[in-house]
């Protein structure tokens, strides 16, 4: 199969309420729609969706590069172009939420050409030729949801709300003054009660002053992880936070590739790897991750970038293509936005997010939507 074409539609969503993190304050997100068209007929849709609060790399920026990168790519096979990819990704040559987007749509398309699953693809190891890990996908990944940086009052009223919806798994953003989320988790844990997970994201909020202060008030909570409480950079601060810690810590924005999740391997720091594909350069690289971090004993997670439901979906179809990923993934997000731009998204239920069974993403875009939103 050879690509033939390659066209995008950028879009501008906003969030129903101003999403808080210790970065900042988003009120809309904004990314591109990409569709991929080959010889035979067939089409598949990406997600190009970076936050240049995360990667420093704006939404003009990936395009200009697609741009040049367009007249390239026609005319080549999809496999020839996914492997490009994974070398691209591994090389850092190409923005990371580029090559992200680029794969989905290649993978969705060659699933659609075979009848197949995107997680059934991915969960056989299909890089054009190769057959790595045959596996039979799950049809169903535990997810967990979202405690945005609100008060007190609002945090309970949301993990109750959660916790009656079937949610076992949620994720508080810790936003304000260490002291001040003392209080919040420990309430928080009171109300959730022993039965439900509860993990931790400070998005490089802290000093590791705060951090050791906050961990050891907080060490006989019950938490999952913490998530990024120091400098993505540091990772000496972060391997002594991790000896000292009482509680596991994982790593988020540290990790924006293949080369940068070694590093931090190499060095010890983290216990849990969270992974945003859009972030870490793509679903193959990914991959890669999962079994290197594996063998370490490194959990990870998969999450979205809080990207549309295009992006959402084809991180779900690689979460049930990993039978090493095994804790909920971050994938729940998808109310955040005023329209996730499909027709019907994933199913959640108990706390579970149900995988498309149809071929490629097995989920349509919302055409009427996506003109919407365009921009």
């Amino acid at each position: 199969m050879r690509l033939t074409d390659l066209a995008w539609m950028a879009y501008r969503v906003p969030f129903r309420a101003a999403f808080r993190t210790a970065h900042g304050t988003l009120g809309q997100r904004t990314g591109v729609i990409v569709t991929v068209t080959t010889d035979d007929g067939s089409a598949g849709r990406g997600e190009i969706a970076p936050l240049p609060e995360q990667g420093g790399v704006s939404l003009s920026a990936v395009l200009r590069t697609l741009v040049l990168l367009a007249h390239d790519l026609r005319g080549r096979d999809l496999a020839d172009i996914l492997r490009f990819l994974r070398t691209q990704s591994e090389e850092e040559r190409l923005p990371s939420s580029l090559v992200c987007g680029l794969e989905i749509a290649l993978f969705d398309a060659l699933g659609r050409a075979r009848g197949q699953s995107l997680a059934a693809l991915l969960a056989s190891g299909y890089s054009g030729e190769e057959q790595r890990e045959p596996a039979l996908p799950r049809a169903r990944v535990p997810v967990n949801t979202v405690i945005g940086g609100t008060t007190i009052e609002q945090a309970v009223e949301q993990a109750r709300a959660a916790i009656s919806a079937g949610f076992s798994c949620l994720k508080l953003k810790l936003t304000g003054p260490p002291q001040d989320m003392v209080e919040r988790v420990k309430v928080l844990r009171a109300v959730c009660g022993s039965r439900v997970s509860l993990r931790l994201d400070a998005n490089e909020g802290w000093s590791i002053e705060q951090a050791e202060d906050f961990l050891t008030q907080c060490a006989a909570c019950d938490i999952q992880y913490l998530e990024q409480p120091l400098a993505a950079c540091d990772l000496d601060a972060m391997v002594r936070l991790r000896r000292f810690s009482p509680i596991p810590i994982a790593a988020d924005e540290s990790l924006v590739s293949l080369a940068s999740a070694r590093r931090v391997l190499e060095a010890g720091a983290a216990d849990v790897f969270i992974l945003k594909p859009q972030l870490i350069g793509g679903l193959q690289a990914c991959q890669q991750i999962v079994r290197e971090a594996d063998q370490r004993s490194v959990a990870c997670v998969l999450t979205s970038n809080l990207e549309t439901g295009i992006g959402v979906a084809a991180t779900l179809h690689l979460a049930a293509a990993l039978p090493r990923v095994t804790l909920p993934c971050g994938l729940a997000t998808l109310d955040l936005l005023e329209h996730d731009l499909l027709i019907e998204r994933p199913a959640i239920e108990q706390g579970y997010m149900a995988v498309p069974a149809g071929p490629g993403l097995g989920v349509e875009v919302n055409r009427d939507a996506l003109r919407d939103y365009t921009y």
